[in-house]
């Protein structure tokens, strides 16, 4: 659904997006691809979608995933994970679920972390996300009048997948990655293309 050998991605989730379903998604398939992740959240998801999505992953696969709730401070998370950070390979997966808050300006400390995650490992697929927040200037910039959080210091590293919910279109997700949109429907098992 969302290309990761091309570099880091900040996915950026308008509302009712479900970019919480589309992490647990990605890191799905890293597991069953054995690969290594390290998913960072600000908090986890009710139980039951954690068991819908993940349940059926081996004990195997699931030693090879680390959990880790940040709540309001990522920074003092950050550093013990650095070395495992380091050592990831190219089908290893890291994750930052809610870099940022969803409202207000972003912290610049918060920003600068992302960026050296990022710089910690070329190798290793990372994916930040951030829910997106309307242009209030009136100039439609961004996806149809939404922009990125941290977009002016985090844009030149991340880029920006835009996940949209569809309008009257139940658990239908529009996937903008450049000029190619994909439609995702949420099935119990996660997000599957649209045939």
């Amino acid at each position: 659904m969302i290309d990761l050998s091309r570099g880091p991605v900040h996915i950026s989730a308008g509302p009712g997006a479900n970019s919480n379903s589309m992490c647990l998604t990605i890191v799905s398939r890293t597991l069953r691809n054995k690969g290594k992740v390290i998913w960072m959240t600000r908090e986890l998801p009710h139980n039951d979608k954690l068991l819908d999505i993940l349940g059926h992953h081996s004990e195997n696969e699931m030693n090879r995933m680390m959990t880790i709730v940040f709540g309001k401070n990522i920074s003092e998370k950050v550093e013990p994970i650095k070395r495992i950070i380091s050592s990831f390979k190219e089908n290893d997966l890291l994750i930052v679920e809610e870099w940022c808050e969803s409202y207000g300006r972003t912290k610049k400390s918060d920003g600068l972390i992302m960026k050296n995650l990022a710089e910690l490992n070329k190798n290793m697929r990372i994916i930040i996300t951030s829910n997106s927040y309307e242009d209030v200037s009136g100039e439609k910039r961004g996806l149809n009048g939404w922009m990125v959080r941290g977009e002016k210091s985090l844009g030149n590293i991340f880029r920006t997948v835009w996940l949209t919910k569809i309008e009257n279109q139940y658990q239908k997700v529009m996937v903008t990655d450049g000029d190619e949109q994909i439609i995702v429907h949420l099935t119990k098992k996660g997000f599957e293309k649209k045939s």
